[in-house]
């Protein structure tokens, strides 16, 4: 059953409420990891990259090594440490670490009932949260990439139907299936120049037309990363799997949750933080290609 919109009226009284009462403050800022939540594995980047599990209470965070041409993992210590290799052994242990975010908007915004500023509050929070998550995840991936092996790089001039080619290729030497590649806004638009192709079917260069780009080529995702710190125009990072075994893990000890800022109202102010535990592990080094492009 769906739910009911509020109305316009509903929305400015529920969001007046929060300036008055500190119940209902409370109560609105611990919706917000709600309508945050099932926006995180669509639009953070990481998530499609290491498979999300969430971790019950009491288990340990370990996962067996899954094939034996890996010589070793990779994890991720906390937020801005340095990624850890582990080269012996049949199991890894993913340690897992806090995530936080906050934001804050002036009491007379919710005195006044301007909720559309809490929806921009909560649009920012989930981007701060994606923020930090994507800085832990994409330096790990970014360390293991330094030391890949030949066999795991790809030079091309262009994203072009060889480079593709290319890339699905040394996957497919190493026995992985690329599923995705993960691009900056100036590599993607390459995929336009994909209509004037010879080679390619009148049905995917409608799609390099219509959509200024192509975001899928024969079941392997394009996606674009507008972050230049993660990826830069000269690279490209593309991730296969093997036996349904992903590039890497997510174990996620606790879920997002957010809460009242009881500090903010000193200063006449509403405050939202958030905070999730979670972690990044590399299980099959295997499964990453990287592109540099000249």
């Amino acid at each position: 059953m769906s739910k009911k919109e509020l109305s316009f009226d509903e929305k400015v009284k529920l969001f007046k409420a929060t300036a008055s009462s500190p119940k209902a403050r409370e109560e609105y800022a611990q919706s917000r990891a709600r309508v945050i939540l099932p926006l995180l594995d669509a639009q953070s980047t990481v998530r499609a990259i290491f498979r999300p599990e969430r971790i019950p209470a009491g288990a340990q965070s370990t996962y067996d090594i899954p094939f034996e041409d890996i010589n070793c993992c990779w994890t991720m210590p906390q937020i801005g440490g340095i990624p850890q290799i582990q080269v012996e052994g049949t199991e890894i242990y993913v340690t897992t670490f806090g995530l936080d975010a906050a934001v804050q908007y002036q009491m007379d915004v919710a005195e006044q009932g301007r909720f559309q500023v809490g929806e921009l509050a909560t649009t920012l929070l989930k981007n701060k949260v994606i923020e930090q998550e994507e800085l832990a995840g994409w330096s790990l991936i970014k360390a293991h990439a330094a030391v890949l092996d030949s066999s795991q790089q790809v030079a091309a001039t262009d994203l072009d139907v060889q480079a593709f080619n290319d890339i699905v290729t040394a996957g497919d030497i190493l026995r992985r299936q690329i599923t995705d590649i993960y691009v900056s806004p100036a590599r993607f638009s390459d995929l336009r120049d994909w209509v004037t192709a010879t080679d390619l079917s009148e049905n995917l260069k409608d799609q390099a037309y219509k959509q200024g780009g192509i975001n899928n080529v024969w079941g392997v995702n394009i996606h674009k990363v507008y972050n230049q710190n993660l990826v830069a125009n000269n690279k490209a990072y593309a991730f296969g799997q093997r036996d349904g075994y992903t590039y890497g893990v997510m174990p996620i000890r606790k879920e997002l949750q957010s809460f009242d800022n009881p500090i903010a109202i000193m200063e006449w102010k509403v405050g939202i933080m958030a905070r999730e535990i979670l972690g990044f592990g590399v299980l099959d080094e295997k499964g990453l290609i990287e592109v540099t492009f000249s």
